[in-house]
This record gives C-alpha cells, structure tokens and sequence, in this order.
C-alpha cells in the first residue's frame, strides 16, 4: 500500500516525508560560473582582507552534511508545528572570539552562522524558530534587540549604523554580557562547522 501511495504521489508531483525531492536543483553552477566568482574574489577581497587583518581570514566553512541536514529537517518541523511557512536559508557571517571559539586556533577567524527565513509583513526576513510561536514569529533582528544588537541587514532602510550610536552599542554589549542568563537562553541558530583557513 505505501509503496502504490509513494507511486501516485510521484506521478502527481507530490513530495511527502517519505520521498523527499530528489529532482535536479535550479540552482547548480557551471564551473565557468564558480572560477569566475573564486577569481573575482581574490583581485577584489583577499589582498586587502590580508592587509587588514594581518593574517589570511577563513575562506571555506565545512558543514557535516548529515548535520546540517538534521538541522533542517527539524526546523522544517518546528515550522510546521507554528504553522511557519519557510521561505529559504541565511548565511551570516560572525567572527569566534575567546569566549565562543571552539578551538583555540579558530579565534578572530570569520565563521557562518545559518537560520531559515520566511515572509513577515510582505519582506523575506531571518527568523528564530524556536522561540516563535503559532501566533507571532520572531525575528533575528528583534531577538538580538533584547540583546542590545542592532540587527541591519534585513533591509536597505536599516543598513545604516548611525556612527553616534556606536560608541553606546558598545558599551551596552559589555553590560548585556554581564546579565545572568546571557549566555543560556537557547536559539533557533545554527553553526558547528569545521575552518579554512586556520586549518
């Protein structure tokens, strides 16, 4: 029976838990496409990154493709519980400090935090999951308000930092690291990944 089931769902063009899609991505590049991309970086990114920095900055962040895998499988049904409708998945850039880097090596070095998104209030935005509920979905950028992160990139209009802010960001952050239970409230975030460089 589920085997005449998972036939009409293919022949229909359906996908359920069973049959995950399987078919051919869009998305794929030639790789006239990659090396101009890989190319393009190096004249216009790595020299200055090497100057500024002092030292080459990560360049490949190595996921486990099981776990990254997991990962959006159980998003995909924590949404589905919060009747969340995903939309896609972000790649936000951060940097390990000595407080969060999993190994000593991987300090100052620029790593990928990743977190699916969804339409809210007609813009595709980043979104926690976990701590949204059927009713209200939570945003990135106003779960790192609680935090005393300003949040810009998801939109031209917030982009911006006005510089006189800067100095006050600051010092609040270190205040908000303080607090009790900075550090425990759980995320919808992702990020265990393997650098190179360091290594």
């Amino acid at each position: 029976m589920k085997t005449l089931l998972r036939k009409l769902c293919k022949l229909f063009g359906v996908n359920t838990i069973d049959t995950p899609d399987t078919t051919k991505p869009k998305t794929l590049l030639t790789y006239k496409e990659i090396v101009t991309m890989l190319h393009e970086y190096d004249r216009t990114r790595f020299e200055l990154l090497v100057n500024g920095l002092g030292f080459e900055d990560t360049r490949i962040n190595t996921f486990d493709f099981y776990e990254l895998k997991n990962y959006m499988n159980y998003m995909e049904k924590e949404a589905k519980e919060k009747g969340i409708k995903l939309k896609g998945i972000s790649f936000i850039k951060g940097v390990y400090s000595e407080e969060n880097a999993p190994k000593d090596e991987f300090i100052n070095y620029e790593n990928l935090l990743y977190t699916p998104t969804a339409i809210v209030n007609g813009e595709e935005v980043e979104i926690d999951v976990l701590n949204s509920t059927k009713d209200n979905i939570v945003t990135l950028r106003s779960k790192l308000k609680e935090y005393n992160y300003e949040w810009r990139y998801d939109n031209k209009e917030n982009f911006k930092l006005k510089s006189s802010k800067k100095e006050e960001v600051k010092t609040s952050f270190k205040a908000i690291m303080m607090r009790d239970g900075f550090t425990e409230e759980e995320s919808g975030l992702g990020n265990k990944t393997h650098l190179s460089p360091p290594n």
